[in-house]
């Protein structure tokens, strides 16, 4: 669209025309901002933004003419968005930010300066905090005015705007939001969303034996009293989902999920490498309880046997680790930790309780001296690991198992040597 000259419009309209022509530029400006379209976590223009540009222009050559306020235009975009950050640890860098005066709109007349500060939906909730708490002292100490989506808008839409009277202001208050940010994803209220797993529950065999385990012991005479030692059949994990955990990942959108399949995907060769192109078998033996005393359990598992095969598995385990970190998946603390090859069976995470079957939000220990002294030296079998999975929780796919984002192959057993229980 061609644009007249500012001076050949002062030439050829009355006052009154000047300002049908402030108008129409309101308008046009307004189209323009709504071509603005969202391509990977920037914002880009199309070209008739451009012609937005000079409209503004224009306008306040007219505006100053006219004696009334010059309006300003900002515009930044910060260096990176959530899902494109380095480590999640990093503060500085969370959240795409963009910044952009409101067209026409009351901020603008106020001589405010408005933010739009991309922010995934997942943390509002952290933003607003309880009863709002949160969000009022973050107004409070930077003399902003945010406006968060409700949950329904955030889902549709997922920017923050800020409101302050300067762009110190401004500065203040997005890194005040990055550093919320932060500290909700460190904080155990925020969950972690995936997993890298191996699938237990491929094994019919093995699938069996945990439906037997779990009727056997729900099964016990009254008279050992399982429901006064906080026996109940909500903590049993459900034996279509019964695996082993290898690494635990904190992925809020969809960009992250990606690059966590890819990184999975890509050490496939130094897996097998790691496995040195042989099968791996694991025996699962046993019964144990996590943290110490068995009469006040939170979790119980099966077994791994630690023999070399288990070592080998940790030393795949070891490289799968060492890709998601170098791809910046992994949170600090989980970078180091020891892996502890278990298979749950029972979880108080799980407990049931109170009105429609709600969780207890305090975890209820339960007895488990009587299961770890019948099942201590249980045998559940030698199975094959013929695959690992990028599972992502509470969600699952037809067969009962975790939803799998990815999953990668581990080296196969000849099918010479293959056996039913393999």
């Amino acid at each position: 669209m061609n644009v007249v000259p500012w001076s050949e419009m002062l030439a050829k309209y009355s006052i009154f025309s000047r300002l049908a022509a402030s108008a129409h530029i309101n308008q046009q400006l307004a189209l323009s901002r709504q071509q603005c379209f969202k391509g990977s976590n920037v914002w880009r223009f199309d070209a008739q933004s451009f012609y937005a540009k000079e409209g503004l222009a224009l306008k306040s050559r007219l505006a100053t003419l006219w004696k009334s306020k010059q309006k300003r235009d900002v515009r930044y975009f910060g260096t990176t968005s959530m899902a494109e950050a380095s480590p999640p640890e990093k503060v500085e860098n969370l959240p795409m930010v963009q910044r952009e005066n409101s067209v026409g709109g009351q901020s603008d007349e106020a001589g405010l300066l408005s933010a739009s500060m991309f922010v995934d939906a997942c943390f509002f909730r952290f933003l607003v905090g309880k009863g709002g708490i949160t969000k009022q002292m973050l107004e409070k100490d930077t003399d902003v005015s945010l406006q968060i989506p409700s949950p329904k808008e955030a889902k549709q839409g997922k920017y923050l705007v800020i409101q302050g009277e300067s762009q110190e202001a401004l500065d203040n208050a997005m890194h005040q939001v990055n550093t919320i940010i932060n500290q909700a994803i460190k904080s155990p209220q925020f969950q972690y969303s995936h997993f890298v797993s191996i699938p237990l529950a491929l094994h019919p065999q093995l699938l069996e034996s945990v439906k037997a385990f779990q009727k056997t012991v729900l099964e016990f005479d009254d008279e050992s009293g399982m429901s006064n030692k906080g026996i109940d059949k909500s903590i049993f994990v459900k034996h279509t989902t019964f695996h082993l955990t290898l690494l635990m990942l904190k992925l809020w959108n969809e960009e992250l999920v990606q690059n966590a399949a890819d990184c999975l995907q890509k050490v496939t060769p130094r897996v097998h490498e790691a496995l040195e192109g042989s099968p791996l078998t694991i025996t699962l033996r046993g019964v144990d309880c996590m943290k110490g005393n068995p009469a006040k359990a939170h979790v119980l598992y099966a077994d791994v046997e630690p023999n070399d095969q288990a070592g080998r598995l940790i030393k795949a385990s070891q490289v799968i680790t060492e890709a998601f970190t170098e791809a910046g998946l992994v949170m600090d603390k989980d970078q180091t930790q020891t892996l502890k090859l278990h298979a749950t069976l029972m979880n108080t995470t799980q407990r049931a309780g109170g009105e429609s079957g709600k969780r207890y939000k305090k975890r209820i220990p339960f007895d488990a001296t009587e299961i770890m002294e019948k099942y201590k030296e249980h045998q559940w079998g030698e199975y094959h690991i013929s695959e690992v999975h990028l599972s992502q929780r509470f969600v699952y796919d037809t067969n009962g198992y975790y939803r799998s984002c990815n999953s990668i192959p581990f080296p196969e057993i000849p099918s010479r040597a293959l056996t039913p229980e393999s």
